[in-house]
């Protein structure tokens, strides 16, 4: 017995001791013992019904596409924080505190995986030392930076924490979050909603951090305007490009040449290793058209999720935040925030107290003004005072862990029901594409119990289900049409299961909403192609590189002739070139290649009026030859005021950024770090 292929359906060490069973079955040689076969049985069943309900909800790749849009980078770059139970093991001890080595192998693995996805399966086992390096070291500055902003006070309530998961469009239906949906995606993650909401507390302790350090990037008028001379420089050049396959013609390459690059990169000649494939394939679609739901079923299950379609009231706030922290005590907070107070009473406009006084900048710049927001998006003292208002009020001073807030109501959003007649047709939809799900997983199992009765056709399992037999010619490690990349079917298909001994393989699926079953009917190993087969493409590719070459040399000379104060048209024409004008350049122009855009933007401002010549190699073999005429610095009174404002936000961002990471690199750099020996030898656990 060998195991079924990692990646494949039914591929946990339940279904794996299932499919053992049934292979053994069918040989009447019974293997596990009774306890054994209940545990499985059991087992089985708990996984069935998670899976039904992550189906019922979200799948797979669809619910940690979902997670990663909601921008909780932290699910996976501090997923090492202590996120697991003890494992007795760990991977590094950073400062005292361990990160467990079922995370870093789970970061590992899901690096690599995105790896092969990216080199289509081929990425070089010499590399993965390298990159288990880089994962482990960031876990570690994810750690220590986790770490310093435990340590300086940083601190998120859980309700707060609960109010941005609740915020979160992929745990909402119709608007309104579902506990439901929330347990849904955990599960489908293998998360426990203690751990997720853990990693959340963190993300936004670390958001607090780089916010404040954003906040506080600092920069002169003189440095921004230096900034937007930078950024918003244009330059005037003429160019003229050598293209090395104008030349090839020019080239003469011998025999001997030919065969000695053959000879010397014979690895490049070779075919590439292929199989022919027979499958049968399970669709969604196809099951979904042949379903039908009557109008009953859809009423009911209307009148069971009328809250989906029922959006809460909002409510559109304003508020004065006078922060209660190391600058400003308890009692001075209260006197401000009363002083703000009677002001208002008096006639005060409340935005432009907000934009004197109010500790909370990012709102101050607006006036106080905050989102439309509804019940549990705000800590409960807020949103007990906001609720509590009618549109145009003004609340007294309210306490909460930020300090004193005034509060007020600029306008209210009714809660509206959306009818049945409205979302009919997108109920309709729903209950087929449940309905549809249950009919695809049913028959995907018949399938994958058919495949293991036959083990050598997929003849009888196609007829038994009724689905067709289909044939790819040519399947290759980097995939095929009708699947294109897959790495799951790319390892099943070379594995010694299914390639060497002839099996069929287990249900492999390829998408939401795809499944198949392969066979490999005939294997192409990779060969070398005769030298006489493939001299011509060998001339093309020892020509190109020539012919590239030379274009270099030819390019060199004009330069050459150009810095003596021959005119740049002259020597363009004696060359066959034609000499493009290209003026008010910008560091974004697409009309030329961003290699030699770049290389303009290298080169220093003439002086004098004196124009500079430079060349560029090019990574498709083509020479570029240029001449810098002009460079005029960026004005800012020339920009939008709206971009202006934009720059100066993305100069902050910048100018944080920097900060941040140098903040964590001397974190780095004075923790106490320990890590597991042997820890990147560990090959065999990936």
């Amino acid at each position: 017995y060998r195991p079924v292929t990692p990646g494949v359906a039914g591929s946990s060490p339940v279904h794996s001791a299932i499919r053992f069973y049934k292979k053994a079955s069918l040989i009447d040689a019974f293997f596990f013992d009774w306890t054994y076969n209940v545990d499985c049985i059991v087992r089985l069943n708990q996984e069935a019904t998670m899976l039904q309900i992550i189906r019922e909800k979200f799948t797979g790749p669809i619910a940690f596409a979902v997670i990663a849009a909601i921008g909780i980078t932290l699910v996976i770059s501090f997923g090492n924080m202590d996120t697991g139970g003890a494992t007795g093991n760990f991977a590094a001890e950073v400062n005292g505190e361990e990160i467990p080595i079922l995370n870093y192998q789970r970061l590992v693995q899901n690096e690599l995986g995105r790896q092969q996805e990216t080199f289509q399966g081929e990425f070089p086992e010499a590399l993965q030392e390298q990159l288990q390096r880089n994962v482990l070291e960031n876990m570690i500055r994810n750690k220590v930076l986790a770490q310093y902003v435990r340590n300086s006070g940083y601190r998120v309530d859980a309700e707060r924490v609960k109010a941005f998961i609740r915020s979160q469009p992929v745990f909402q239906v119709g608007e309104e979050y579902s506990y439901e949906s929330y347990m849904a995606v955990l599960s489908s993650q293998g998360l426990s909603p203690e751990v997720f909401e853990r990693d959340q507390q963190v993300a936004l302790e670390v958001g607090q951090l780089d916010n404040g350090i954003v906040a506080s990037a600092f920069y002169t008028p003189t440095e921004y305007r230096q900034y937007i001379s930078l950024l918003a420089e244009q330059r005037d050049v003429l160019y003229a490009s050598i293209d090395p396959a104008d030349l090839i013609g020019e080239i003469q390459v011998s025999d001997e040449s030919l065969r000695s690059y053959y000879d010397s990169n014979s690895e490049e000649f070779k075919t590439e290793e292929s199989v022919s494939l027979e499958f049968v394939e399970i669709r969604l679609d196809g099951i979904s058209e042949a379903v039908v739901v009557d109008e009953p079923a859809i009423r009911q299950y209307y009148e069971e999720n009328a809250d989906r379609y029922r959006t809460r009231e909002q409510r559109l706030p304003r508020h004065i935040l006078i922060a209660v922290d190391v600058d400003t005590d308890e009692a001075a907070a209260e006197q401000t925030i009363a002083e703000l107070s009677e002001r208002l009473a008096t006639g005060a406009a409340f935005e432009e107290l907000a934009g004197e006084f109010s500790d909370d900048s990012a709102s101050a710049e607006q006036g106080g003004m905050l989102d439309w927001s509804g019940r549990g998006d705000f800590v409960s003292a807020f949103e007990e005072a906001l609720f509590a208002l009618k549109k145009g009020e003004t609340s007294g001073p309210v306490r909460t862990e930020f300090g004193y807030h005034l509060i007020q109501l600029d306008d209210i959003k009714a809660g509206t029901q959306r009818s049945y007649d409205e979302v009919h047709d997108e109920l309709l939809v729903e209950l087929q594409l449940q309905e549809a799900a249950d009919l695809f997983y049913a028959l995907a199992e018949q399938v994958d119990d058919l495949a293991l009765e036959n083990p050598d056709s997929l003849v009888e399992v196609a007829a038994a289900s009724g689905l067709d037999l289909q044939r790819i010619e040519s399947f290759t490690r980097a995939g095929g049409a009708p699947f294109g990349y897959n790495q799951n079917l790319v390892d099943t298909v070379f594995s010694i299961e299914v390639l060497e001994d002839g099996e069929n393989s287990a249900v492999i699926e390829i998408g939401d909403d795809r499944a198949v079953v392969v066979r490999v009917d005939e294997y192409r190993p990779s060969v070398l192609v005769e030298f006489d087969q493939v001299k011509a493409v060998v001339s093309d590719t020892l020509g190109l590189q020539q012919a590239a070459v030379e274009a270099g040399k030819r390019g060199e000379a004009m330069l050459k002739r150009m810095q003596s104060g021959e005119a740049f048209d002259a020597i363009a024409a004696e060359y066959g070139l034609e000499v493009i004008t290209a003026e008010d350049l910008s560091r974004s122009s697409a009309e030329v290649e961003a290699e030699l855009l770049a290389a303009i933007y290298r080169t220093p401002k003439p002086v004098a009026d004196r124009p500079i010549f430079r060349g560029q190699s090019l990574a498709n073999g083509t020479y570029a030859v240029f001449q810098l005429n002009a460079v005029r610095a960026g004005r800012p009174d020339e920009i939008p005021q709206q971009e202006r404002d934009q720059r100066k936000q993305l100069l902050a961002r910048q100018l944080g950024s920097v900060a941040t990471e140098a903040l964590v690199t001397d974190l780095r750099a004075d923790a106490e770090v320990f890590i597991a020996p042997d820890l990147f030898q560990q090959n065999d656990n990936f």
